[in-house]
């Protein structure tokens, strides 16, 4: 199901990638490239044909998504594909999901640890390949959004690259009782911080710190990294307050961003298939801007 849905994703970019194929022939693709000794933490990593190598590199990192407790990184590989079709490395990692077993000892926060892995590993791959990396550019869709936002805003001053920018498709970006009403804030902040959120919690305000802790809005300022976002207005999974909530802060601090919004779509953002050729276009603007 998750395959199909992440085509039906793609389907407005489809045509445009079968062509982009035919112009740009060779890509190359490493797949199940280890970032960590477990055999658990893996990458793939798609390279353009043509590089310049004697020039530092932009490359794409994407993080997938499903609640942080399920999907693959190959789960949107048509369009990591099409990105290095069109003359960016692309990459996309695996990452420690949330489960039954591990809901006390789950932190959210530690996966940020995994993306500093995954961007050295990348780092020192790509150079054996002669490639060296310039700047770094963060993404992800649904709970692989919001990693991408938690870790850029809160972790771009020791990222091991510059933080070039960062895209988000229906993102969480709020953890509050604000944004998602007091059951889901308790079911996704326990998920995320694996401590029991709970009513009193949340009346004696002991759970605002934690909350914050994981909610990429409670780090933006006026140095956070370019932001292309995207969500749907009818969106019930992860509320369009979210997207509303993250574009008041960037706005008030002056960060650059551009925002598309899908007012038909749902979480699975194909109600607008019109509305991924602006997405798609904007993202590849943000790559000429700031590689």
């Amino acid at each position: 199901m998750k395959k199909l849905i992440a085509i039906l994703l793609l389907i407005p970019i489809i045509l445009l990638g079968a062509f982009a194929a035919f112009l740009f022939v060779g890509n190359e693709a490493y797949t199940d490239v280890a970032y960590l000794d477990d055999g658990a933490h893996t990458m793939d990593v798609y390279l353009p044909r043509l590089i310049d190598e004697g020039e530092p590199q932009g490359v794409l990192l994407f993080i997938h998504g499903g609640s942080w407790s399920s999907g693959d990184k190959s789960d949107e590989a048509i369009r990591y594909r099409l990105l290095a079709s069109l003359g960016y490395i692309t990459a996309s990692i695996n990452y420690t999901l949330w489960t039954e077993e591990t809901r006390y000892e789950y932190r959210v926060t530690d996966v940020l640890d995994e993306i500093d892995a995954a961007m050295l590993k990348l780092g020192g791959f790509l150079s054996e390949r002669g490639i060296a990396v310039g700047k770094v550019a963060l993404g992800g869709y649904s709970a692989g959004g919001h990693l991408a936002l938690l870790y850029a805003y809160s972790r771009s001053e020791t990222a091991p690259y510059d933080v070039a920018f960062v895209s988000s498709m229906a993102g969480p970006t709020d953890v509050s009782e604000a944004v998602w009403g007091r059951d889901m804030t308790k079911r996704v902040g326990t998920r995320l911080t694996g401590v029991e959120i709970t009513d009193s919690m949340l009346d004696t305000g002991e759970a605002e710190e934690l909350l914050a802790a994981v909610s990429p809005v409670s780090y933006v300022t006026s140095d956070a990294p370019p932001t292309l976002l995207m969500h749907g207005g009818k969106d019930t999974t992860v509320p369009v307050a979210n997207a509303d909530s993250l574009l008041i802060l960037l706005s008030a601090n002056g960060v650059k961003h551009d925002y598309v919004f899908m007012d038909r779509s749902n979480h699975m953002l194909i109600q607008n298939p019109l509305a991924h050729l602006t997405y798609f276009k904007l993202l590849l603007g943000y790559c000429r801007e700031y590689f």
